[in-house]
């Protein structure tokens, strides 16, 4: 019989007082890691051409590369046109169901999933038993980074079934060696009741923090329970805070989950170069912008056995390269949201998070959780329309509230608002992601 063991579904247990989780690649002296990553992707390449892969090879021959010899270093890759999510989309619409850009048979595959189609039709996701794999190692290099370690008590509240989110997040846990608590995400307050229920039956060393949070911060309020005695905590995660932009940690399921991590010793995360090429590109041009400045987030993945090249997500990043103090030596990338989702007011552009960080000055909206919406402006000269419900608890005239909440946006982002303070539960609630930014 075949000799089956726990390393088929985890991986081998190391020294808990090692600083990295996988110390060869963290700290691959740079050279070697360019050798490396040119070597993928030539195989990479190869495939495009052999398996064929018709979508990626008409895009190559469309720019005058006619074999994988043709992108001999990384600095060829500026000459391999961008894809972006829509030509997924088209792929897919020509050649249902799977489209003309796979790498690999899709009955080769073990799991399926797609998009949230929240801007258009959602994409298929399909991965191998290697592809998985590759995804746990790049996040279990994440949680060590973060000071976890086998054996902790993690839960979440990821969407399940179709989106490929929340069995890519439960299988990276269980990969790890976490005890993993998937409950259910709080749609309802039922819902959010039987998370907080369990967890003060078995309490969570590394509490949920996604963003449905604040809902179970809120039902809790309702059924009179200590957020603590469910082992809820808001706590900060290395990386955030330090310098502008947000830690790189995602370039969506369809292309690299755990695409980084940070470290929080300097801004940005640590990319997984051995297994993703990350660049911030102007899309205009095909180039890669200076360092530490904006650009698109373009991801190439590597060594997986279905790829994606040159993958523009159209979303903010940028690319970090001096020395980290905590010794690993890979670049580092910071995210500032998508392109698209930018808010234009009064001369600004800013990201609906950024009025969220605003009003969480506030005490008086945030007590059990924030809840917020704003217009999309229509009119540059108008002030921005933000609606804020009242925090139970909170004392004051609605008009002094308000103009608190406008004030801190004054602040923070140098833009007039016109604030409206809201009942409680006047805003509709979500359990997954909430619809902070609406069109009237």
């Amino acid at each position: 019989m075949p000799n089956y063991g726990p390393e088929v579904v985890g991986p081998p247990p190391r020294p808990t007082d090692q600083p990295y989780w996988d110390p060869e690649i963290q700290t691959m002296d740079p050279e070697r890691m360019r050798g490396l990553q040119e070597e993928r992707l030539q195989t990479l390449l190869r495939k495009v051409f052999d398996t064929p892969v018709p979508l990626f090879r008409r895009k190559l021959e469309s720019a005058g590369i006619g074999a994988p010899e043709d992108v001999k270093t990384l600095d060829d890759l500026r000459h391999v046109p961008l894809t972006v999510k829509q030509d997924l989309r088209d792929s897919e619409a020509a050649t249902p169901p799977w489209g003309d850009y796979r790498f690999t048979d899709p009955r080769a595959a073990v799991r399926i999933g797609t998009s949230t189609g929240t801007t258009g039709q959602p994409t298929i996701s399909i991965w191998t038993r290697r592809d998985l794999w590759i995804e746990y190692e790049s996040s279990a290099r994440v949680w060590w980074r973060y000071g976890h370690r086998p054996g902790m008590i993690a839960t979440h509240a990821h969407p399940a079934y179709l989106y490929g989110g929340g069995a890519m997040l439960s299988g990276s846990y269980e990969y790890f060696g976490f005890l993993n608590i998937w409950v259910p995400p709080p749609d309802t307050d039922e819902a959010a009741e039987q998370g907080l229920r369990f967890w003060m039956r078995v309490k969570p060393d590394i509490p949920f923090m996604g963003f449905s949070t604040g809902r179970f911060f809120e039902v809790a309020a309702k059924l009179g329970i200590d957020p603590k005695d469910a082992g809820l905590e808001f706590k900060g995660l290395p990386g955030f805070g330090l310098g502008k932009g947000m830690p790189l940690m995602t370039a969506g399921a369809e292309c690299f989950a755990y695409v980084g991590g940070a470290c929080g010793k300097s801004p940005g995360a640590h990319i997984n170069m051995d297994w993703g090429i990350v660049q911030a590109v102007d899309p205009a041009t095909g180039e890669e912008v200076p360092e530490g400045e904006w650009g698109d987030l373009v991801v190439t993945t590597l060594d997986r056995d279905n790829g994606l090249l040159r993958y523009d997500l159209e979303e903010a990043c940028a690319i970090l390269r001096e020395p980290c103090p905590c010794g690993e030596t890979s670049i580092r990338g910071l995210w500032g949201g998508r392109f698209k989702d930018l808010i234009a007011a009064q001369g600004k552009r800013f990201q609906a998070n950024e009025v969220e960080s605003a009003l969480r000055k506030v005490p008086e909206v945030n007590e059990p959780s924030l809840e917020w919406q704003m217009v999309r402006p229509t009119d540059d000269a108008r002030p921005l329309t933000v609606r804020v419900e009242r925090g139970t608890g909170a004392g004051g005239d609605d008009a002094e509230l308000a103009g608190t909440c406008a004030g801190v946006i004054k602040e923070a982002l140098g833009i007039d608002a016109e604030v409206t303070v809201l009942a409680r539960e006047s805003i509709p609630r979500s359990g997954y992601k909430a619809a902070r930014v609406i069109d009237e």
